[in-house]
């Protein structure tokens, strides 16, 4: 496969290659235009030359200096600016002003403030600056809102958000923000160096072979910049592919805690609730109650409201009228419809995101995770990430996720969509054993005639 795309590279190459040496034929004259064998053997010249590496070295310096500065404010500016609408409005005229400034004329006023191997470091800046602010605004901006309400149900804050879910979700925008800005910002800076001309740099070398009207040298150098500039663009390509895959110790055999002391029935009331969505009433006047004495089997054709009812119990709606009545302190695990799973995360990861890991050691977490993997009968996808399972199993991540937090209310919104009628009743009865050793009170939205055994069960229809 690999093969395959590179012929399409090659064969522009030739043909970028066939062109060159029609117009050095043409022109016949190779003190202006030489040919790609005369190119070719001064570019290799070049390099063996004495000075060749102290050159490009200082230009890399200051174009590395130039795009973390750049990178550094950017991060910084949209950051702020993703969360506030006001330093949003703020910042935008600068970053306009800022994108809207000519190369050459900011060089030119720029010769007065810097000394010459300042100067291209600050164009790089103010060049990449604008390219980056707006690619790391834009990646935050299109987070998934649905992964962070998943986060919120579990209990995740603000910070482990930012990192898990917002910078991940940004990450392939803001490379390619990287790419484009260092595109831009290298030339800036080789334009800086030609005008400034510090003792070393690529732009300085080109002015020099300029001011000795030494064609070759100059086109040479123009290669080498190239070459650079894509070396940094395969670098930076590759960083974007790195993922480092959290290992937890080799599990050992997990059971159900089953002296799980739970003194007090906690219980929920919903009273008079009314919820309008999307000019259809779903409830008037809705009076319920859960408790942990038994499984609320809550059933309804599509659209009834089920799904909205386990978000008013959860918070992530708000009702138009009535009040829901409960501890101040419990805990939800949540298996969502749309199962919303971490992308970038495996399935082991996604399962052990929930875990706050200041409770519990990374032993008892691998042991945990193990556990549910094999009960959801997804041991040999471990590794793997949710585009590469069916929703079935998708399906049977989220439940996992859900239960993994051990949490006072265990919300269940279809979680057997996908699975077949004997996995369905394999991973019921292994429900039922977990909530009773736990302790749960469950809400289950289905349109399925689940039965369960062991367990009292209350259903409720809306």
């Amino acid at each position: 496969m690999k093969q395959i795309k590179l012929i399409p590279t090659l064969l522009s190459i030739l043909f970028l290659g066939i062109v060159w040496e029609i117009i050095a034929l043409k022109i016949g004259f190779p003190a202006i235009f030489p040919s790609l064998v005369d190119l070719l053997k001064q570019t290799c010249r070049l390099i063996v030359s004495e000075n060749f590496f102290i050159e490009i070295s200082f230009t890399i310096l200051r174009g590395i200096i130039g795009v973390v500065f750049a990178l550094v404010l950017a991060f910084l500016l949209a950051t702020i600016a993703a969360f506030s609408s006001f330093w949003k409005a703020f910042f935008h005229p600068i970053v306009v002003v800022s994108r809207s400034i000519p190369i050459i004329s900011l060089v030119l006023i720029a010769l007065f403030w810097f000394s010459p191997p300042q100067l291209p470091v600050f164009i790089a800046l103010i060049t990449m600056f604008p390219i980056l602010y707006q690619n790391v605004l834009t990646g935050l901006e299109q987070t998934d809102k649905r992964l962070l309400e998943m986060a919120t149900v579990f209990g995740k804050s603000k910070s482990n958000q930012f990192s898990n879910i917002y910078i991940p979700s940004a990450k392939k925008v803001i490379f390619d923000g990287i790419k484009t800005a260092m595109g831009f910002g290298w030339r800036a800076i080789i334009i800086g160096e030609v005008l400034a001309q510090p003792i070393h740099g690529i732009g300085s070398a080109m002015k020099q072979a300029q001011a000795y009207i030494n064609v070759s040298e100059l086109i040479a150098w123009t290669v080498v910049a190239i070459g650079i500039s894509y070396l940094f663009e395969f670098i930076i390509n590759q960083i974007q592919k790195i993922h480092i895959e959290k290992q937890l110790p080799e599990a050992i055999k997990y059971e159900l805690n089953h002296t799980v002391q739970k003194s007090d029935i906690k219980e929920i009331k919903v009273l008079n609730l009314k919820k309008t969505f999307n000019g259809v009433t779903l409830f008037e006047s809705l009076n319920l109650e859960f408790n942990t004495n038994n499984i609320t089997l809550i059933k309804g054709h599509s659209g009834k409201g089920k799904t909205t009812l386990l978000r008013l119990l959860t918070g992530l709606e708000k009702s138009d009228n009535g009040e829901i009545l409960s501890a101040d302190n419990l805990s939800f695990g949540y298996s969502f419809q749309d199962v919303r799973l971490l992308p970038w995360f495996t399935v082991s990861e996604n399962i052990a995101y929930v875990l706050n890991s200041n409770h519990l050691q990374k032993q008892e977490v691998s042991n945990l995770v193990a556990y549910l993997l094999d009960n959801m009968e997804l041991t040999q996808h471990a590794h793997k990430y949710p585009h590469e399972l069916s929703g079935g199993q998708q399906q049977r991540v989220g439940l996992a996720r859900a239960l993994a937090v051990q949490s006072d209310v265990l919300l269940l919104d279809e979680p057997l969509t996908g699975l077949d009628n004997e996995l369905k009743i394999r991973i019921i009865d292994f429900l039922v054993k977990w909530i009773v050793a736990y302790k749960s009170m469950v809400v289950w939205a289905t349109h399925e005639n689940v039965q369960v055994e062991g367990i009292g069960i209350k259903r409720i229809t809306l």
